[in-house]
């Protein structure tokens, strides 16, 4: 049967080089440059990637030669197109600094990514590279979940990243957050100088919506009868999931609404929504911990760290806790329990007694 009939050579006008089109093992359309502007090379090439398919469909073979960067283009564009912003991005670092070490490495392809290759990444990251335990922990979910897509895809059978080892953490960063005083005058500061953001770094206190949740939060994701706030792509969790609203948050809100003139609860001083790049809200708030003269946070995902550090400080136990805050592992919520501690502190004041 004629290779034609499952791909084709072609011209761009944008490349120097011969592209072909073919279709994988699924029935999925692909496009590859074959760096090469010579014919016969490219038919070949052409002929090896159906031919390839083909035995990958059958279980002839079980990783395919694909060349990497075709591959991280396709998976980069499924999130982009699937996912929020803030996760293809995630995904887009990970996958540029993976690059960056199979060139090192003189690795083009995926059938030469193995376990071997993935573990020597991880101590390059380690070692060479000097990032934290969890940072190195977080590229190597980032390549299984890589992987996983392509075998779910049908380029590989096995995932490589599957035999590799976390990294133990012992360096993880202390988690800081503002503390009660240090939130009255920041509050008190941003009503004054930013009034337009005030009702935002009041949600994100009194809520621990992170970043993208926030700005995408719409005003029907409100229930305010139940006292509810909806999460419609919570991170992590393929369900919408909610976290509970206190009267005061609630009357912020419902004076907000009076004044919204669209769907979102947010937008910007023009009524128009935030987008993902934006930093307004970032600059504000580095603003006005420079007016207040507060060290001890300085990214905005730190004043979800900060309604974590209080859920503990009024009382709940480390299951509500991770229930408000919406994490999937209960040692990812104890990492916050240190901050405050005043029902501990007001105990252990006891042994004071002892010098009676």
């Amino acid at each position: 049967m004629s290779v034609l009939k499952f791909g084709r050579i072609y011209e761009r006008d944008d490349s120097p080089f011969l592209w072909i089109w073919y279709y994988d093992a699924n029935g999925k359309r692909h496009r590859e440059s074959t760096e090469t502007n010579n014919k016969r090379l490219a038919e070949e090439i052409l002929h090896s990637r159906i031919i390839e398919f083909q035995s990958l469909q059958n279980g002839n073979k079980t990783v395919s030669d694909m060349p990497y960067a075709h591959f991280s283009a396709e998976f980069l564009n499924h999130y982009k197109a699937r996912y929020p912003y803030e996760t293809f991005k995630s995904h887009r670092s990970a996958v540029n600094e993976f690059t960056k070490f199979l060139g090192f490495a003189g690795i083009t392809r995926l059938s030469e990514i193995t376990t071997s290759v993935v573990d020597k990444y991880i101590t390059y990251l380690r070692e060479s590279k000097g990032n934290r335990a969890n940072t190195c922990n977080n590229h190597l979910k980032n390549i299984k979940t890589q992987f996983n897509f392509a075998i779910s895809h049908n380029l590989m059978k096995e995932n490589p990243a599957k035999g590799c080892r976390k990294v133990e953490v012992n360096d993880a960063k202390k988690k800081s957050a503002l503390s009660p005083e240090e939130y009255r005058s920041f509050m008190a500061i941003a009503e004054k100088e930013y009034p337009h953001y005030y009702p935002i770094y009041y949600t994100f206190i009194h809520t621990g919506l992170r970043f993208t949740e926030l700005i995408k939060l719409k005003w029907q994701d409100i229930d305010f009868e139940n006292k509810v706030l909806w999460i419609m792509k919570p991170k992590s969790k393929k369900k919408p999931d909610y976290v509970s609203m206190h009267d005061s948050l609630i009357r912020v809100l419902e004076e907000l609404k009076g004044k919204s003139k669209g769907e979102y609860v947010f937008t910007d001083e023009n009524d128009q929504p935030f987008g993902f790049r934006t930093r307004k809200i970032i600059r504000r708030l580095k603003s006005i911990l420079k007016t207040a003269n507060i060290a001890s946070i300085s990214t905005i995902h730190e004043l979800r760290h900060t309604h974590c550090s209080y859920l503990f400080n009024i009382g709940l136990n480390t299951r509500e806790v991770m229930e408000q805050m919406r994490h999937t592992e209960m040692r990812t919520t104890e990492g916050y329990a240190h901050i405050f501690r005043p029902e501990t502190n007001r105990k252990i004041k006891k042994l004071e007694r002892l010098d009676r």
